[in-house]
């Protein structure tokens, strides 16, 4: 009988998480992962299948901090223009504080998986979902209080705001200036809040 796997899954994933979203799912070696790990390739294997297997838990769990962090600025009390706007300004100080500059891991694995790779693009596009969800349901009280035109379609403007999170994420990576990005981002909710 196999002895039972004793560790911290939640520091092995953090760890994972670390690697993973600074070398990339394909460079990422399961030697390197046993380093940052600790653990051995036995208990790797027994915990989490696989390479694969430990990238989908890390991918979930830094979803699961992502949304945890943003969800709550966006359900937060106040009114819902500036809960959007404080979500956004959110984004350009998280990703202004990153030294290295790794830019979002969800955008960063949207870029370098495969479009055959059918499960982690279902996963992904099941996590922007969800995101692009809470911005609709703020978009939807926004519009209920007046500070949307009755004209505007939330689900839209979601979308709209989904690539403006994208353009924010990627465009930090070669340009990480805190006044730059929120200049992008108020252009960006003045376009989806005044347009005619």
């Amino acid at each position: 009988m196999a002895r039972p796997i004793s560790f911290d899954r939640d520091q092995v994933l953090k760890e994972a998480i670390q690697l993973f979203w600074s070398k990339g799912y394909q460079a990422t070696s399961m030697k390197n992962l046993e380093d940052a790990t600790g653990l051995k390739p036995g208990s790797l294997y027994l915990a989490f299948g696989d390479k694969r297997g430990l990238f989908l838990a890390a991918l979930d769990a830094y979803f699961d901090t992502m949304k945890a962090a943003m969800f709550s600025v966006l359900h937060d009390d106040g009114s819902p223009n500036k809960r959007l706007e404080s979500f956004f300004y959110q984004l350009v100080q998280e990703s202004c504080s990153d030294p290295n500059r790794k830019g979002c891991m969800l955008i960063n694995t949207l870029s370098e998986t495969p479009a055959h790779d059918a499960e982690i693009n279902l996963r992904l596009q099941q996590m922007f979902t969800e995101i692009e969800l809470a911005l609709k349901g703020v978009l939807v009280e926004c519009q209920v209080l007046g500070q949307l035109n009755t004209h505007q379609r939330p689900e839209s403007l979601a979308k709209f705001l989904m690539t403006g999170i994208f353009g924010l994420r990627l465009f930090n990576k070669t340009q990480p200036n805190s006044d730059t990005l929120k200049v992008i981002v108020d252009n960006l909710l003045f376009v989806a809040f005044f347009k005619n």
